[in-house]
């Protein structure tokens, strides 16, 4: 599937593609996935728990908070970056298959949300005095670096490009946080 959502995106993508690029049957692609959405929707989930796993185990909880955002951020980049196809298609053509899609969009913004929001509290982010970013900020900024993602995708420009931008809004919405 994500060689076909590389070659053609996910709406041109058939069944036909998928077990032609796999080199199987029919008949074992159907003893996995229901149908080509549920293929689509297996591959998103593995991509989402791949990148939550690069981001939880890139950001250094001794190094100095701003630094911390950095991290998070250019390793969101970096993952985002090795299947383009695949952000942009879980970000613009995912939304269109209906509520079974977005239960997946839902539990996948849930989990990154279950990494971020720790993040911010630790010894260094303490020690600056930010409190633990709540549940609402985290979807704002989640979202806004897909939004920025997606823009950059289409704009066929390098997701490298973001980084600056998402680096000071995330410390913009982060360091709001501070106390006192």
């Amino acid at each position: 599937m994500a060689m076909c959502l590389m070659e053609h995106g996910y709406r041109a993508t058939t069944v036909a593609d998928v077990v032609r690029v796999a080199r199987t049957s029919r008949r074992s692609f159907y003893q996995e996935f229901s149908d080509k959405q549920a293929c689509f929707v297996d591959l998103l989930q593995t991509t989402n728990d791949s990148m939550v796993k690069a981001i939880a185990g890139a950001v250094d909880p001794a190094a100095e908070w701003r630094t911390q955002i950095r991290q998070a951020v250019e390793v969101y980049v970096s993952v985002t970056d090795e299947h383009p196809e695949i952000a942009w298609s879980w970000i613009r053509e995912l939304p269109a298959l209906g509520e079974s899609a977005r239960r997946v969009q839902v539990e996948a913004m849930e989990s990154l949300i279950e990494v971020l929001v720790p993040l911010t509290d630790n010894p260094q982010m303490r020690a600056a005095g930010i409190a633990p970013m709540s549940r609402e900020i985290g979807v704002m900024i989640w979202g806004g670096i897909r939004e920025l993602a997606a823009s950059a995708l289409e704009e066929n420009r390098s997701l490298h490009t973001i980084v600056e931008p998402a680096v000071a809004a995330c410390i913009a919405l982060v360091g709001a946080n501070i106390e006192g």
